[in-house]
C-alpha cells in the first residue's frame, strides 16, 4: 500500500465522520457546521504531520499470501511484485530446480526490470496537484489586477460606516475599501490586509443595503474566511483526487456564506429586506473570471436558492460559536484525527503482515539486554568456527554505535520493487542492504555468492564517524568483483573486511527477519537444536522470532519437553498476539498435543491478550480428535479468561460441533459456558450442547444447571423449549428443569416453556404435578389459562392429578377463562354452575 493511498484512506476518514457530525447538526446555526468543515480541512492537513511525528499504531486490515518455505535463498527479480510494497519477510523465494550444493548456485539472469508504478502514480498525482495550485495561483493573479484596477473608497459615508461596524464585530484589523471599475460582485480578499471590494454603482444603493454588504464582508474578515478558504485550496491541491475532499470544500463554501447571513440577521436586519438585496445583487453583477479561487463572493447565483430559503426561514438558529465551544470542538476533534493518523494500515495472511509504511517494525528489545539473557560462553550459531576465532565481535553484534547511544528510534523495514532493500536504524548505526537482480547468500549465511548478469548488490553501514560500503557485481567467468570503501578511501576485501560483511549481515538478519526461515534451517541444522534457540535471543521483532520458532518446532526433532519449553520461552517472546497465535496454531498442526505440552501450550496461550487470537489458538487445539480430557480441560479453563461473549461462544460452539464435549470434561465446558454474560450468547452455546444428540443425562442435567444463570427471559423460555421439544424430561431432570423456568419473570414466557414440558406425551405424573406447582407463579388468566389447557389436553387428569389441577385452575380470578380451563378437563365451569 503506497503512502498516498494511506493519506486518501485517513481523509476520507475524517471526511466521512465530518460529514455525518453535519448531518445531526443540520438544524443548528450555520457557523457550527462550518466550525467543523474547518476542522476536518485542518484534520486533513495534520494527520500527515502526525503521521511523520508519532509513533504508529500497526492495524491489520489487508490480506497477503506469504509463499511457500525453501532450502535455498534465491531471489529472483523476474518474480518479485510490480508495486512496491514494504514486507517483513525476506524477498519472494523459490525451490531451486534440481538439488544444489550448501553453496548456493548462481540464479539466472532477470528477464528485465519490472515498471515502477508507485513513481507513475507520484508523476501523476504531482501533475494534478500543479494543476490545482495553478489555477489558485491564476486567482491570485485576477484579485492582484482587480485592485490594480479599482479605486480606493475614501468618502465619509462609507468609511464612517466601515468604522462603526468593524468596532461592533471587534474586527481589529484596517480593512480597505476598492470600488471597481464597473458591475462587481462586492467580494473580500486579504489576510493580513483585507479588502473590500464594491461595484461602481455602490454609491447609489440605499443605506439598508450599504450597511447589510457591508457588514456581511466584514463578517468575512472577522470569520478569518479569507484564510480557510486558501488552506481548503492548497488541500484541495494535495488530495485533487479525492471526490470527497471537493464535496467537502463546497460544504465549506456554502456553510460560511449561510454563517455571514446569520450575522447580518442577528444584528437587527430585517430578513425580506436582506433577501431582496441577495437577489437583486445575485441578479446584477458577476464575480469576475478565476477571482473566486482567492477571494470570497458575496451571492453567488450557484447558492442563492438554499440562502434566500435560510435567510426567510423563522425557525433556524443562527447563533455564532463561543471560543470555549471552539476550543472543545478543536479538542474533539483532535481526539478523532490523532488516532487515525497513527494508525498504519497492516496485512496479515499466512504469516506475511503488509504495511505500508517505511517502517515496518519497531525493535522493541535492546540487543544488549537479550544478550544478557543468552547462555555464558555463546558463540554466533551464523559463523563458522574459523570465523568466529579471527572475528571475535561478530559474536555479539557489536558493530560501533548499533546499540549504544544515539536516536531512540528502532525500526526495521524490507523493500520489495525490482529488486531488494533493508534498512535498518538500531542506535546511530544505519544498515543499508540493496540488491539489483537475482542473488544468493552463501551456505553459511555470511557472504553474498553469486550475482546475476546486470545485477548488484550493495551492503553500507553508517556508524556515525565512518561509512563502509560494499559493492558485489559479477565480472567475467562469474567470478564476483568487489568494490569495498571505507569513507571514500578503496580498502582491499581482506579477512577483516569479510568478517565485517558477516558480521553485518548476521546483524540484518536478526533485525529484519531477512530469510528467517532458510537461516534457521540452516542453523539446526550445522549447530543443532540448542545453538538455534539460543540464536532467538538475539533476534528483533516477533515476526522473525516466530519464523526461528517454527523452524524449530516443526523440525520433528525434538522431544515432549523440548516443545513444551520452546513454547514456554516462545510465550514469553513473542508480544504479538497474532505471531504467537500463528506459532501455537502451527504447532497444533505438526505435532500433538501431549499431556507433557500442556502446561507450555496453555500457558503460552494465557498471554495472548486479544481474544479473537486466543479463541483462534484454542480451537485449533481443541478440534483435534487426539487431544487428551487433561489437555482439553486444561484449554477450557484458559477459554474461560476470554472476555468477549462472541468470541468465546463461537469457540464453544465449534469446538463442540467438532467433538462434542462429553462427561469427562463437562465440568470445564459448562464451566467456561458460565462466564458468558450475554443471554443470547449463553443460549446459543447451550443450544449447540442441546442438539448434538444422544444427550446423556448428565450432559441435560448440567445444560439446565446452566441455563438457570441466563437472565433474559425470551432466551431462557427459548432454550427450555428445545430441551423439552428434544429430550424426555423424567423425575431427575424436571427439577432444574423446573428451578430455570421458576425464574422466568414474564408470564408469556413461563407459560411457554412450562407448555413445551406439558406437551411431552410420556411426562410422568409426578413430573405434571411438579409442573402445576410451578405454574402457580403465573399471575396472568389468559395465560395461566393456556397452560393448564395445554396440560389437560396432554394428560389426562385422573383423580392423582385432580386436585393439584384443581388448585392451581382455582387462582384464576377471570369467569371466562376458568371456564376455559374446565371444559377443557371435561367438567363444568362457574358458569354453569350458577
Amino acid at each position: 500500500m503506497t503512502p498516498l493511498f494511506e493519506f486518501a484512506l485517513r481523509a476520507t476518514a475524517i471526511l466521512l465522520i465530518a460529514g455525518a457530525v453535519t448531518l445531526v447538526m443540520r438544524r443548528a446555526a450555520a457557523a457550527s457546521r462550518h466550525l467543523v468543515w474547518v476542522l476536518a480541512f485542518a484534520g486533513l492537513i495534520a494527520a500527515p504531520l502526525a503521521t511523520a511525528m508519532l509513533p504508529s499504531w500497526r492495524l491489520p486490515v489487508l490480506a497477503q499470501v506469504a509463499p511457500s518455505p525453501v532450502s535455498t535463498v534465491e531471489y529472483q527479480t523476474a518474480r518479485l511484485p510490480t508495486q512496491a510494497a514494504v514486507v517483513d519477510a525476506p524477498p519472494v523465494v523459490n525451490e531451486p530446480a534440481a538439488p544444489a550444493a550448501p553453496a548456493a548456485r548462481a540464479a539466472p539472469a532477470p528477464s528485465g526490470p519490472a515498471r515502477d508504478w508507485r513513481a507513475v502514480l507520484g508523476l501523476v498525482w504531482a501533475a494534478g496537484a500543479v494543476l490545482t495550485l495553478g489555477v489558485l495561483l491564476l486567482g491570485l493573479l485576477r484579485v492582484w489586477l482587480l485592485a490594480r484596477a479599482a479605486q480606493p473608497v475614501t468618502a465619509e459615508a462609507w468609511t464612517r460606516v466601515v468604522r462603526a461596524l468593524s468596532g461592533e464585530l471587534g474586527v481589529a484589523r484596517r480593512v480597505t475599501l476598492l470600488r471597481a471599475g464597473g458591475p462587481a460582485m462586492p467580494m473580500t480578499w486579504g489576510v493580513g490586509r483585507p479588502v473590500i471590494l464594491l461595484p461602481a454603482d455602490a454609491d447609489t444603493w440605499p443605506e439598508t443595503r450599504r450597511r447589510q454588504v457591508l457588514l456581511h464582508e466584514l463578517a468575512h474578515v472577522r470569520r478569518h474566511d479569507v484564510l480557510t478558504q486558501l488552506a481548503a485550496r492548497l488541500v484541495c491541491a494535495a488530495y485533487w483526487f479525492h471526490p470527497l475532499v471537493w464535496v467537502a470544500a463546497a460544504q465549506l463554501r456554502v456553510e460560511r456564506e449561510r454563517a455571514c447571513d446569520d450575522l447580518v440577521l442577528r444584528s437587527g436586519a430585517r430578513p425580506s429586506d436582506y433577501a431582496g438585496h441577495l437577489l437583486e445583487i445575485a441578479r446584477t453583477l458577476r464575480v469576475a473570471p478565476v477571482a473566486g479561487f482567492a477571494s470570497v463572493a458575496m451571492a453567488r447565483p450557484s447558492q442563492l436558492a438554499l440562502r434566500l430559503l435560510d435567510v426567510l426561514d423563522a425557525q433556524r438558529r443562527r447563533g455564532a460559536v463561543t471560543p470555549r465551544a471552539a476550543l472543545r470542538a478543536a479538542i474533539a476533534a483532535a481526539v478523532v484525527v490523532v488516532p487515525l493518523a497513527i494508525v498504519v494500515p497492516v496485512g496479515r495472511g499466512q504469516g506475511r503482515p503488509v504495511t505500508a509504511a517505511a517502517d515496518l517494525e519497531t525493535l522493541p528489545v535492546d540487543v544488549r539486554a537479550r544478550l544478557a539473557r543468552a547462555p555464558a560462553g555463546f558463540l554466533d550459531p551464523a559463523l563458522p568456527p574459523a570465523r568466529v576465532a579471527s572475528s571475535p565481535a561478530a559474536t555479539a553484534d557489536t558493530l560501533k554505535g548499533c546499540e549504544r547511544g544515539g536516536s531512540p528510534r528502532r525500526h526495521s523495514s524490507v523493500h520489495v520493487n525490482n529488486g531488494t532493500a533493508v534498512h535498518l536504524t538500531i542506535g546511530r548505526c544505519d544498515v543499508v542492504f540493496t540488491a539489483e537482480g537475482d542473488f544468493t547468500f552463501s551456505d553459511d549465511f555470511t557472504d553474498i555468492a553469486t550475482v546475476s548478469r546486470g545485477g548488484e548488490v550493495v551492503v553500507e553501514l553508517d556508524d556515525g564517524e565512518s561509512l563502509r560500503r560494499l559493492v558485489v557485481r559479477p565480472g567475467p567467468g562469474g567470478v564476483l568483483e568487489r568494490e569495498y570503501r571505507v569513507d571514500r578511501e578503496t580498502r582491499p576485501f581482506d579477512a577483516a573486511a569479510r568478517a565485517w560483511l558477516a558480521e553485518t549481515l548476521t546483524l540484518m538478519f536478526r533485525a529484519s527477519g531477512l530469510a528467517a526461515p532458510e537461516r534457521a534451517r540452516w542453523i539446526l541444522d550445522r549447530r543443532g537444536i540448542d545453538a538455534l534457540v539460543e540464536e532467538i535471543v538475539l533476534l528483533q521483532g516477533d515476526y522473525t522470532r516466530r519464523q526461528y520458532y517454527d523452524v524449530a518446532l516443526g523440525s520433528g526433532r525434538l522431544d515432549a519437553a523440548t516443545i513444551e519449553r520452546l513454547v514456554l520461552r516462545a510465550g514469553q517472546e513473542i508480544s504479538s498476539d497474532y505471531e504467537l497465535a500463528e506459532l501455537l496454531i502451527g504447532l497444533t498442526q505438526h505435532q500433538p498435543l501431549t499431556a507433557g505440552m500442556q502446561a507450555g501450550f496453555v500457558t503460552a496461550a494465557r498471554t495472548i491478550q486479544s481474544d479473537y487470537e486466543r479463541r483462534r489458538v484454542l480451537e485449533a487445539a481443541l478440534q483435534r480428535r487426539d487431544v487428551s480430557t487433561q489437555v482439553a480441560t486444561a484449554m477450557l479453563e484458559a477459554a474461560g479468561d476470554i472476555g468477549s461473549d462472541y468470541e468465546l461462544a463461537e469457540l464453544l460452539i465449534g469446538i463442540h460441533r467438532i467433538r462434542p464435549m462429553d462427561d469427562a470434561v463437562r465440568d470445564a465446558f459448562f464451566g467456561a459456558a458460565n462466564s458468558l454474560q450475554s443471554d443470547y450468547e449463553h443460549r446459543r452455546v447451550l443450544s449447540t450442547v442441546v442438539a448434538a444428540r444422544p444427550l446423556s443425562a448428565a450432559m441435560l442435567h448440567a445444560t439446565l444447571e446452566s441455563a438457570a444463570g441466563i437472565r433474559s427471559d425470551y432466551e431462557l423460555a427459548e432454550l427450555l423449549t428445545q430441551v423439552a421439544a428434544l429430550n424426555v424430561i423424567d423425575e431427575k431432570e424436571s427439577p432444574p428443569y423446573l428451578l430455570a423456568a421458576q425464574t422466568i419473570q414474564s408470564d408469556h414466557e413461563a407459560a411457554r416453556a412450562l407448555a413445551a414440558l406439558a406437551n411431552q406425551r410420556d411426562v410422568a405424573p409426578a413430573v405434571v404435578r411438579e409442573l402445576l406447582e410451578t405454574a402457580k407463579g403465573i399471575q396472568s388468566d389468559y395465560e395461566l389459562a393456556e397452560l393448564l389447557i395445554a396440560v389437560a389436553r396432554a394428560h389426562r387428569i385422573d383423580a392423582g392429578l385432580q386436585a393439584a389441577f384443581d388448585s392451581v385452575a382455582a387462582t384464576i380470578q377471570s369467569r371466562y377463562d376458568y371456564d376455559r380451563v374446565m371444559a377443557a378437563s371435561g367438567r363444568r365451569g362457574r358458569a354453569e354452575l350458577d
